[in-house]
């Protein structure tokens, strides 16, 4: 029995999962297994909704006595950027809070060596008396235990007076990692878990609510994860007193740890589903979107979490460590993103009151809004997933000829685009890709562009191309496998064809070594228009000078053209024998919460699939944005996934991590190596039926850094070439999977289990 049985077959029985099957599924594989649990679990706990709150963080200071090793906030006394609020400007903080709808106020800072416990006392005072209403969430362990050591007090004194003075609740920071192998390492001078586990005791047994938190992704190993919620579970179950767990990513800038990147989006979405299978006694799991990043953050509704924290607007402590998703998120914006997730949005106060109990959704929630399960199960029956007698056929086994999807009508694919779980859709979707890949192998290519102007001539263009190779080689250590020329950026530049010919003619000549890919499907239209002449001729011109591929261009958009006169130009790009790669847009309105155009998406998508059965010359279709749309992350993978579904025949389903939605505000980090934010996600779209992450500009992102997200969920990876054929995956590391998610190469093994 698989560990993905076990545990559904113990929550089935109402059994609780051991540290053992907890340890079990961090090692498994199948992240869309475990999500589908936790996503189940959390249903039925929360019924499809999904809280927030309106609040503001106030960091009081960041001089503190600590030098924690991964803490890039903190500042001793005279340091730049040294700070500490009067009480009268964290009056005003809260009071612009309370203007903007705040319930709460959020207060976390360092150990300032002259503050006394009367200034903690007066500041409480103050901003309770100025605002009765405002909920105060202050002080983590670490303050609380500084400030009774300092007063020679107990902690019952301290939390006493300081409840007296208006504090409502704790938050959970300074939990870090439980275990002493790994606190003394990164934070050898803090309480330690004894300590934070006891005041949170004591705080529950004097009426008071907290939240809890577990620091990953530095240097602890997934036994001290295990460790770390099997102490929380058992404080919870004695005391009951926790509101919130909230798992908390790892910020790597300004550290002294020696950690330079980011935490895996793979792993961050695997822990947050692990912890709300593991954590029975919780209802509330926390996707915290300041350290996650608002990308993995909305796709962790669909994971196991069922709240997003709140407004923050001013947060500073990850900021400093490098986050990357800005201090502030509107309600606006947290609603959007909860609803096109597929959730309802509930905005509740601190302790989980909800504000406005009409925003619940009520009754038993089927991921069906509508609630037609049969119809649903019936569409997916036909997609080959979730009946009893497809378990037995071993869908692994058959053939695409053999499925049924043509069977299937474009309304029951949108119905399945709209209604059918994430999970369900990546299953459905990668028993398809596994008919075209069985190795389980993620490819991507890193392309060269030159520097094309008006003014440009032969010989800057060649240039132009041998400095970008340089500079490839240089920075990211591979070199370059395509050698892109866009018709887009040519097309303003060289008003005459001939001109564009020559320059491919020249390139092929210097650079044999590297594919050419002629870009913009949309210009051989447009230039067969300006030269008057038809497609066919355009393309034999470009043939003769030694174009390889051509595919659809990103700085383009090919919504105006009908899905005929798409699939008629690629038509006759094979019937010169010429392969391409087509683009398909998925539109949505650019504000609120309007649903994706599924039916134009779903339709262009079959009108390719028809043309490729014919020709067998399409490499690839490309799933990117229309201009002037919102779509989320949770809809781009469904699309991502419903192009495999709806175009079986066609190999390659590209996934551009450059191209994908982002909403975090931050591009990439400013000192590390370039990692922008739909790196994180870009490898689950491999679990949603993709096989390719597109090519990427050498200047884009770091490729080792994107090569080890793409191992770590368990996908080979390789450079391409424009045709799609593997050329160097030796080139970019063979670490394995443990040591990628560690993050060390010699995890720490003495641990409780």
């Amino acid at each position: 029995m698989s560990i993905i049985e076990l545990v559904t077959t113990k929550i089935h029985n109402n059994e609780r999962i051991t540290e053992d099957d907890a340890l079990a599924l961090y090692e498994s594989p199948d992240l869309l297994g475990i999500a589908k649990i936790a996503d189940q679990i959390n249903l039925k706990r929360n019924n499809g909704n999904v809280f927030f709150n309106i609040n503001r963080h106030i960091n009081p200071t960041n001089i503190c006595v600590l030098s924690c090793k991964f803490c890039a906030y903190s500042r001793k006394p005279g340091d730049e950027g040294a700070y500490a609020y009067s009480i009268e400007e964290m009056v005003k903080k809260a009071g612009e809070a309370v203007a903007q709808g705040a319930t709460e106020v959020h207060m976390v800072g360092g150990l300032h060596p002259r503050w006394k416990f009367s200034y903690y006392v007066e500041m409480l005072r103050a901003i309770k008396t100025a605002y009765p209403d405002l909920h105060i969430k202050a002080f983590t362990v670490v303050e609380l235990n500084w400030l009774a050591q300092k007063e020679r007090r107990t902690m019952k004194e301290i939390l006493t007076d300081l409840c007296e003075a208006g504090l409502g609740s704790l938050p959970g920071g300074g939990a870090e990692i439980f275990h002493p192998e790994v606190r003394e390492e990164i934070c050898e001078n803090k309480v330690d878990a004894a300590m934070w586990l006891n005041t949170h005791r004591l705080a529950h047994q004097m009426g008071l609510k907290s939240n809890c938190t577990m620091l990953y992704g530095h240097i602890e190993n997934f036994k001290h994860r295990v460790d770390h919620m099997s102490r929380l579970r058992a404080l919870q179950d004695e005391t009951h007193g926790f509101n919130a767990f909230i798992p908390l990513s790892f910020q790597p800038e300004n550290n002294d740890m020696g950690i330079k990147r980011y935490t895996f989006g793979y792993d961050d979405l695997k822990n947050i589903a692990i912890s709300r299978i593991f954590l029975d006694n919780f209802d509330h799991i926390k996707a915290y979107w300041v350290m996650l990043g608002q990308e993995i953050a909305q796709l962790a509704t669909r994971f196991g979490a069922n709240d997003l924290d709140g407004t923050v607007i001013e947060e500073k402590i990850s900021r400093m460590a490098g986050g990357r998703s800005g201090m502030v998120m509107g309600q606006t914006e947290l609603e959007n993103i909860i609803k096109k997730a597929g959730s309802k949005p509930v905005e509740r106060d601190t302790l989980y009151n909800v504000r406005y109990p009409e925003q619940l959704r009520q009754g038993a929630c089927s991921q069906n809004p509508e609630g037609e399960a049969a119809k649903l199960n019936a569409i997916e029956n036909k997609m080959h997933y979730g009946s009893n007698q497809l378990k037995e056929m071993n869908i692994d086994e058959m053939s695409i000829d053999e499925m049924n999807i043509d069977e299937m009508s474009i309304d029951e694919m949108i119905y399945a685009a709209r209604n059918s779980s994430l999970h369900d859709l990546g299953e459905i979707a990668n028993n398809i890709r596994n008919q075209h890949n069985a190795e389980g192998l993620a490819t991507f290519s890193i392309e060269i562009s030159p520097t094309i102007t008006k003014e440009s001539t032969i010989g800057d263009v060649m240039k132009s191309i041998a400095s970008e190779m340089k500079q490839c080689k240089e920075m990211q250590g591979v070199s370059a496998t395509t050698l892109k020329l866009d018709l887009a950026e040519i097309l303003p530049c060289k008003d005459e064809f001939s001109q564009i010919l020559e320059i491919i003619w020249a390139t092929k000549q210097s650079y044999s070594e590297l594919e050419i890919t002629l870009v913009s499907v949309k210009g051989i239209w447009t230039i067969a228009q300006n030269e008057n002449v038809n497609v066919k001729d355009v393309l034999d011109r470009l043939q003769e000078s030694g174009v390889d591929f051509i595919q659809s261009s990103n700085l383009e958009t090919e919504t105006d053209l009908t899905h005929s006169e798409v699939t008629d130009l690629h038509a006759q790009i094979h019937s010169l024998g010429i392969k391409s790669i087509a683009k398909v847009e998925l539109a949505a309105p650019l504000k609120g919460a309007g649903e994706p155009n599924w039916q134009s998406f779903i339709s262009r998508l079959i009108h390719l699939d028809t043309l490729n059965k014919k020709t067998n010359q399409l490499l690839g279709v490309s799933i990117e944005i229309s201009d002037s749309s919102f779509v989320t992350p949770a809809e781009y993978l469904r699309a991502i996934a419903i192009a495999r579904i709806a175009a079986p025949s066609i190999t390659n389903i590209i996934s551009p991590v450059d191209k994908m939605p982002s909403m975090s505000p931050v591009s990439h980090s400013t000192h590390l190596p370039k990692q922008i934010p739909t790196q994180k996600y870009a490898p689950i779209a491999l679990l949603m039926g993709a096989n390719d992450l597109g090519q990427i500009p050498y200047q884009t992102l770091d490729i080792k850094g994107l090569s080890e997200e793409v191992r770590a969920t368990g996908y080979h990876v390789s450079l391409r070439d424009a045709a799609f054929v593997p050329t160097a995956a030796h080139e970019l590391g063979s670490l394995t999977l443990t040591q990628v998610l560690a993050h060390c190469p010699a995890p720490l093994e003495s641990v409780r289990l």
